[in-house]
């Protein structure tokens, strides 16, 4: 069986030609052009965390303003939280790489406990920044809430935390840790 040097070139050419307009967009130029951004409450810089302040943004929606704000601030709550947890577990394993091996693992397990008792302590020290409340055309409120936790109130809970747990005491470089949590926290949002 010969195949020639032009079948060969031929296939080849189908199967790009196949292969290009099958990866084309299915949406029209007109249609993208056609669409435009939209704007979402509380983007703009003033709203996102920096130096001293964990901020976050969240909204709820129901046919009651009243729960409507409430789903909002367990939204924000819930996001917070978990914010905190992950630089309390972030700052945890790097500090737990500057002490002893020995120590290092009842240090972690024992600050990741302590981890829930700042972020409990963290969420009773929020601060409302900002509120909007919208109303769609179908009469379903839609409220947007922007909290924020001071990060020096963060440190020292993890640094009062540290201070009551006899435990953390004897591995407590806190002059160390203050550098690693500062590092963690000036990470977020950047």
């Amino acid at each position: 069986m010969k195949v020639s040097k032009f079948s060969i070139v031929t296939l080849f050419l189908l199967g790009t030609g196949f292969i290009f307009s099958s990866c084309s967009s299915s949406v029209p130029l007109a249609k993208v052009q056609e669409s435009r951004e939209i704007k979402l409450p509380f983007s703009e810089k003033e709203f996102k965390s920096n130096t001293d302040f964990l901020r976050v943004v969240a909204h709820g929606e129901s046919a009651s303003s009243t729960l409507a704000e409430k789903i909002a601030m367990q939204n924000a709550q819930t996001n917070l939280a978990t914010r905190i947890n992950s630089l309390v577990k972030n700052v945890t394993e790097d500090y737990s790489k500057n002490i002893s091996d020995a120590n290092s693992n009842e240090f972690t397990s024992s600050f990741e406990t302590q981890g829930r008792v700042i972020t409990n302590e963290s969420l009773s020290m929020i601060n409302v920044l900002d509120k909007k409340v919208l109303l769609k055309p179908n009469n379903i409120y839609d409220i947007w809430v922007v909290i924020e936790v001071s990060k020096k109130s963060l440190l020292e809970g993890a640094t009062k935390s540290m201070s009551n747990n006899k435990k953390l005491q004897l591995e407590a470089d806190k002059i160390r840790f203050r550098e690693i949590f500062e590092s963690e926290m000036n990470k977020i949002d950047r």
